[in-house]
């Protein structure tokens, strides 16, 4: 489920060493590399040698760089300068919500890390791998619908601009029609798509055969098994999250932190070759 990495360094390696190495990235779920150290210069570069850096979110962006989404607490003029500010955030995956579907994978770099921030990896590979038959072939024929709601994940005040970000995104208010088994795109294995908070309906399935597989599914996926806490941030760490197979959350935060967050694509990049990787 995890890769970790503590004597590679992004910084000192060209853009195709770069892109070698991303190739790691489809076959685990999360990856971290430690004491980076890199300049915004330095992740723009990273990222953009690893994939295409898809949108953000205008409000949030880095000015210079707008492939680097602020994610932080601190203020500016008593303003926010960036998403996700303090709260506790449960479990989720970016993008979720909207039918523009599943980013590839998720950058996050520590700038500051604030106060006991802990953030939570869950393996829904791991945990479909493990369930019984019978339940895999009832799940995998069911679709549901994603959606955005406040306060489902993440309690916005009804003036917040995330929350009106959220809803002038008319994608988001839509919701998205997604198979709660998701078939990997590059290495074809099945996982569970289980963003439970964004669950509005099980498509023809019962509504008490819906509560019952929810509750199942819940008990299953959250074992500590399936689990992995970063619970030690540092300036430098660089945690790479698989978008299809694998959800997150975070505790609230303590203190000042600061993290830039990157969406990639990249599907252009991958190997199907491991071998050849850096």
């Amino acid at each position: 489920m995890v890769a970790k990495f503590h004597d590679i360094k992004l910084k000192d390696m060209s853009n195709e060493e770069i892109r070698r190495w991303a190739n790691i990235l489809p076959y685990d779920n999360i990856v971290v590399l430690r004491d980076q150290q890199l300049d915004k210069k330095d992740l723009s570069r990273v990222y953009n040698s690893i994939g295409n850096t898809l949108k953000t979110d205008e409000f949030f962006c880095d000015e210079e760089y707008p492939e680097l989404m602020r994610v932080t607490n601190e203020r500016k003029d008593d303003e926010k300068i960036g998403i996700f500010a303090d709260k506790e955030l449960d479990w989720h995956s970016n993008g979720n919500g909207r039918p523009s579907g599943v980013e590839c994978c998720v950058g996050l770099y520590c700038v500051k890390p604030g106060k006991n921030s802990v953030t939570s990896f869950c393996d829904t590979r791991a945990a479909y791998e493990d369930l019984n038959p019978a339940l895999k072939l009832e799940l995998s024929k069911i679709k549901c619908l994603f959606k955005f709601e406040n306060n489902t994940f993440y309690d916005l005040d009804e003036d917040d601009k995330e929350l009106v970000m959220f809803e002038n995104r008319g994608e988001y208010a839509r919701g998205t029609i997604k198979p709660l088994v998701y078939t990997h795109p590059f290495d074809g294995k099945k996982g569970l798509y289980f963003t439970f908070h964004y669950i509005q309906k099980m498509y023809k399935v019962p509504q008490e055969r819906q509560k019952f597989l929810k509750e199942v599914l819940f008990d299953h996926v959250f074992q500590d098994k399936y689990i992995y806490h970063h619970d030690d941030w540092q300036p430098g760490d660089l945690i790479f999250m698989d978008q299809f197979h694998s959800i997150h959350k975070r505790n609230a935060v303590e203190g000042d932190r600061f993290m830039y967050r990157t969406t990639l694509d990249y599907s252009h990049v991958y190997d199907t070759n491991k071998n050849n990787q850096f």
